[in-house]
């Protein structure tokens, strides 16, 4: 019998229906759009941040390093300590492998061209690491992809060198030029493939293969750094759970990517090394993706406020509509508990539906803002159709709360007097 009267009420007021149906889809799908993007554009913008370079580096224990985040200026490890450059393969068998998105090794030198000094670098440009996932392609080009290229990255194994910007011009040396590169006395000649723009120090700098700096200085196998790019989340804000009293909070933590633990087991990986964040790159990129995510919570709310509104405006027009069937079901008998139930039943039946479309709308309108924006869609998020649903049941009843209380004091003799 009640749900009779639901879904005959229902039935005639197919316009106000409507109406609450469309305040609480747009209000939803608003929220789960946002919600969505909030969940995959997160890592899509730390890629994005990622282009500013790396923000890790490992380095034996004991190094020193001037930090200077115009150009870090790295200084040789006390007693000539030194990694492996194998050591980036080890990387790749660290619990983050997958987090890591680039490394490259780097050997200092200082060295001279055509007589004057420089600050020669070996590292690799496009180099390939086997692992057990696969060949891993990782070097400065993808390291450094904001650097800008005139010409071409030397080759791998070949004698090719690139210029920054700056020592290009004080050397004038431009691509297709051969110079005499020496280290300590030992002297090859190199192939200018390439000018680099790279900003700060690094425009006063050269670049070369790694083996060839290795050899030429008399380092084989050697590094002094390795720079890693790796995604991770901003650092806690409070301490680390004690591993005692909670350790399921203490388990949650450790598989975490904040940047301490990343560190952690990267040095884990290399003996002898010691692997540094940098603090204010990483600290920066939490600071952009904490303030997105606070701008897509504000503007959720105030969609979901929007809709609240509506659905008041909509739902109070109804009760005033109705106000003679209200009296008369309070004349027949309707106890206040029963004329809410039908009321809230009526508003809850349309929020659902319009919960239920509000998520189907707001993960396709997030899929074309990821793809639009960062070249990637995104699947449906199954999981925020039950929170959609419980948003849309939250609406309702706010939405039928006051009406309701409007509904409840009418009086049956007055309104039906007319």
């Amino acid at each position: 019998m009640f749900a009779r009267i639901l879904f005959a009420s229902l039935a005639a007021r197919r316009l106000r229906v409507l109406l609450a149906l469309l305040a609480v889809s747009l209000g939803v799908a608003v929220a789960t759009a946002l919600a969505t993007l909030s969940l995959q554009v997160g890592d899509d913008l730390a890629k994005t941040l990622r282009a500013a370079g790396p923000n890790f580096v490992v380095q034996p224990a004991g190094a020193v390093w001037p930090l200077d985040l115009g150009g870090a200026e790295f200084q040789p490890a006390r007693a000539g300590t030194s990694l492996p450059a194998s050591a980036v393969a080890s990387l790749r068998r660290s619990f983050w492998k997958h987090a890591l998105l680039a490394a490259a090794p780097e050997l200092t030198a200082a060295a001279t061209i055509e007589g004057r000094p420089v600050t020669l670098l070996g590292t690799w440009f496009e180099h390939r690491v086997a692992g057990e996932d696969g060949a891993w392609v990782t070097g400065l080009r993808v390291l450094r992809p904001t650097w800008t290229l005139a010409g071409s990255w030397p080759r791998e194994g070949a004698d090719e060198l690139a210029l920054g910007r700056d020592l290009a011009a004080r050397l004038d040396l431009r691509p297709g030029r051969s110079v005499e590169v020496a280290i300590d006395g030992r002297a090859r000649r190199f192939l200018v493939t390439g000018v680099i723009t790279a900003g700060g120090r690094d425009d006063a700098r050269a670049w070369a293969p790694l083996e060839a700096v290795q050899a030429l200085g008399g380092r084989a196998g050697q590094a002094d750094r390795i720079w890693v790019s790796a995604l991770v989340r901003p650092g806690p804000a409070g301490p680390e759970p004690d591993p005692q009293r909670d350790p399921a909070g203490y388990e949650r933590f450790m598989c975490t990517p904040f940047p301490a633990n990343v560190a952690r087991d990267l040095a884990e990986q290399v003996e002898g090394a010691e692997v540094l964040p940098l603090a204010e790159v990483v600290a920066g990129e939490g600071r952009v993706v904490g303030r997105l995510n606070l701008l897509l919570l504000m503007l959720a709310l105030a969609a979901l406020a929007a809709a609240t509104l509506g659905l008041v405006s909509t739902t109070t027009a109804t009760v005033i509509e109705r106000s003679a069937e209200i009296g008369l079901l309070r004349s027949l008998g309707a106890t206040s508990r029963q004329l809410g139930t039908l009321l809230m039943g009526e508003t809850a039946l349309v929020s659902l539906a319009g919960g239920a479309l509000g998520w189907l709308l707001g993960s396709l309108a997030a899929a074309a803002v990821r793809g639009q924006t960062f070249g990637s869609g995104g699947a449906l998020e199954p999981l925020l159709l039950p929170l959609s649903l419980g948003l849309a049941l939250g609406v309702a009843f706010l939405g039928t709360l006051g009406p309701l209380r409007m509904a409840l004091r009418l009086d049956p003799a007055t309104v039906l007097r007319g």
